[in-house]
């Protein structure tokens, strides 16, 4: 009997149990921006206004919070950032240069570099190496940092300077075709109307509408047919017609309430005081006829009254009762003392 070599058929081992799943760091969102974590946090402390917080940070930069603690980390190690407060970052303050590198101080390159913008022959080559177009140049590089952010905020005052001056520009145009408008077509186009400086002088005290009846009263034909042409500004007459105008009408008449009113009290008004509501008669009527007769005008049949008896005090300070004569028994004035006896008088019928 030949044995017959048995052939063993290994089964499969199990498969190994997977290992648990490390989690993978948090992955950066996908943009198109370039710049490296560090770089957008320096980015947004220099944009920023004074420090800022990690949540600041974190929503100015769209950073996840893995990398942009690892950015603050390392721009702070740098020395790029300072820590302010927990968790509150502020961009570093600049260190100061040397005084001097190169065979000059950094304002002495700063002037080299300022007269070879104006002058490039005013460079010297033997002196201070390859001008600052060269790569080649001697010129340190954070002098020519430096010197290029000055010129760009330079260059962003002069556009902003620009943008003010023409927006000014505009505004003087259209006050001068205001101005010219008004004048009915009388004037004669030059050097005198195109400058505004005597009408801005004007509108800093008196209101644009007294310029312009000015123009109406001196300059349009309409208003009078022999009324010249208006050739500049500054003419004395014009100027005298503004000037009459507005003193005429607010300066002199602002003087005139001012010096009549002065020392006057303010005026208040009195009300007459009605009697308590006991003193008042029942019947309203009585109260109207009384009123009546003691204001209706005389008649013909009507005496005047007399006049009320007064009271004097004496000088006890009591007051005295003046008591007026009887009108039925007239006073008979006392005799003289030198005059003759009169003799008494007889009865009738006596002789």
């Amino acid at each position: 009997m030949t044995d017959t070599a048995a052939t063993e058929v290994a089964e499969p081992a199990p498969p190994a149990p997977e290992a648990a799943a490390a989690p993978a760091p948090e992955a950066e969102p996908e943009t198109d921006d370039t710049r490296s974590a560090r770089e957008r946090v320096i980015d947004h402390l220099t944009d920023s206004e004074g420090p800022q917080s990690v949540e600041q940070i974190l929503a100015g930069t769209g950073l996840n919070r893995n990398a942009c603690e690892q950015a603050i980390f390392r721009a702070k190690k740098a020395e790029q950032i300072i820590w302010v407060a927990p968790g509150v970052y502020a961009l570093a303050p600049p260190k100061p240069l040397p005084s001097s590198r190169n065979g000059h101080s950094n304002e002495e390159w700063v002037a080299r570099i300022e007269a070879w913008q104006v002058n490039p022959a005013s460079w010297n080559v033997e002196e201070d190496g390859p001008p600052p177009n060269d790569p080649n140049h001697r010129i340190p590089l954070d002098v020519v940092g430096r010197f290029k952010d000055r010129q760009a905020r330079e260059a962003k005052e002069q556009e902003k300077r620009e943008a003010a001056a023409a927006k000014q520009a505009a505004a003087d145009r259209e006050l001068r075709n205001q101005l010219l408008a008004a004048t009915g077509g009388n004037y004669t186009p030059g050097p005198g109307l195109d400058d505004m400086t005597p009408v801005k002088a004007i509108l800093e005290l008196v209101p644009v509408d007294y310029i312009l009846y000015a123009i109406r009263q001196k300059v349009d034909k309409r208003a009078f047919p022999g009324n010249p042409p208006l050739t500049t500004w500054r003419d004395p007459k014009f100027l005298r017609a503004i000037a009459d105008n507005y003193c005429g009408g607010v300066v002199i008449p602002s003087m005139i309430k001012a010096w009549g009113e002065a020392g006057k009290a303010p005026a208040t008004k009195t009300h007459q005081s009605l009697p308590p509501a006991d003193q008042m008669p029942d019947d309203i009527d009585n109260l109207r006829s009384h009123h009546d007769l003691e204001h209706a005008p005389p008649g013909p049949h009507s005496l005047p009254k007399p006049p009320a008896a007064s009271a004097a005090p004496d000088v006890t300070g009591k007051p005295v009762e003046r008591v007026e004569p009887s009108p039925a028994v007239p006073k008979v004035p006392a005799a003289p003392e030198n005059a003759p006896a009169v003799p008494p008088a007889q009865p009738v019928g006596q002789s």
